[in-house]
């Protein structure tokens, strides 16, 4: 089975930069997360 998404802590550890990091990059529209739980505001990355 082939993982697609990653939750942002997978994420961070992935590139090589903390949570904070990706939520400042964020903000900055430099990287946006692929889905949003709408539940728990958890984020999630594709891979590509």
């Amino acid at each position: 089975m082939e993982v697609t998404n990653l939750q942002i802590g997978e994420f961070s550890k992935l590139c090589g930069v903390t949570v904070k990091t990706l939520h400042h990059y964020e903000k900055l529209g430099l990287i946006t997360p692929s889905k949003v739980d709408p539940w728990t505001g958890y984020r999630y990355y594709h891979v590509s």
